[in-house]
């Protein structure tokens, strides 16, 4: 039987909520919050110091702003959430799924040392490194093993989630740590939405026939008739059940970065004359 795109949407946990400490302002997952021992969050717009458009909590290193004003607002969120700033390790994106195994002498790299080499997820179960992805409408996956106390996190661009990079974050923390997909949990984080996101119609069929989900795109009407409306948060939702997480275990940040311009960066809407959020898991 194929899968539902509105039926899973319907029914999926919406497990987020907005909190703010020292004027920085991050989006959480409640379920996530409830574990022991565990940090994370997606970044918003607010709390930092770059100037607009790039106002104020910009994290993309590849933005065009002082270097200066991007780190002081990493440690702007390292200070307002425990994070240590020589800890934070930051994926180099290239809208792939390649996935890095990290230990705690990786800390600082993509941020206040070296870069990596391409890759747009890593896993760990060291409690010495923070993991971190820049977004700008993409989504990042969140993923948490119970048992093993591994983690893993991933940027997931309509590209990466074409190539399940969700699902090969699983993948991987079981090849690495033993890990179970019926003791993870995992987070689905804010991007554009369905209503938003504007595809062609072979791109948007490439999804339906990927996912074996007829109604994940929605077609354009009259001058958009050429177009589609991908729901990648079902596509995020579906390679994670694929990959054995139960259904119950997985929930969304119900929040469109393009709509929402008070609290998102949006490169849909704003183009290079924006800035990044970031995502960060960390064990301790």
């Amino acid at each position: 039987m194929s899968n539902n795109a509105k039926l899973l949407l319907k029914n999926a946990v919406r497990d987020d909520r907005y909190i703010e400490k020292h004027g920085v302002g991050i989006i959480v997952s409640e379920r996530f919050l409830r574990e022991p021992s565990l940090s994370h969050g997606f970044t918003t717009r607010i709390g930092g110091v770059s100037e607009p458009p790039f106002d104020s909590l910009n994290l993309g290193t590849s933005r065009d702003e002082p270097w200066a004003n991007i780190m002081a607002n990493y440690h702007c969120l390292a200070d307002a959430y425990g994070l240590e700033f020589s800890e934070l390790a930051l994926v180099r994106h290239e809208h792939g799924d390649n996935i890095l195994k990290l230990t705690g002498k990786d800390g600082g790299r993509g941020v206040a040392r070296e870069p990596f080499d391409f890759c747009d997820g890593f896993v760990t179960n060291d409690p010495d490194v923070t993991l971190m992805t820049c977004h700008a409408d993409c989504s990042a996956f969140f993923v948490y093993d119970r048992v093993t106390r591994s983690i893993g996190l991933a940027h997931a661009g309509w590209k990466g989630m074409f190539k399940r990079i969700g699902q090969k974050i699983v993948q991987r923390l079981q090849i690495e740590y033993g890990a179970e997909p019926q003791n993870m949990i995992a987070a689905v984080g804010p991007c554009i939405c369905e209503k938003c996101f504007e595809v062609e119609t072979e791109l948007a069929e490439s999804f339906a026939k990927e996912f074996d989900c007829p109604d994940i795109y929605t077609a354009g009407v009259g001058e958009k008739s050429d177009k589609g409306y991908v729901a990648l948060r079902a596509a995020a939702i579906i390679q994670l059940m694929d990959a054995g997480v139960p259904f119950e275990s997985i929930s969304i940040m119900d929040h469109c970065t393009l709509e929402e311009s008070g609290l998102f960066y949006s490169y849909r809407r704003d183009g290079k004359q924006t800035g990044s959020m970031a995502a960060f898991l960390r064990l301790g």
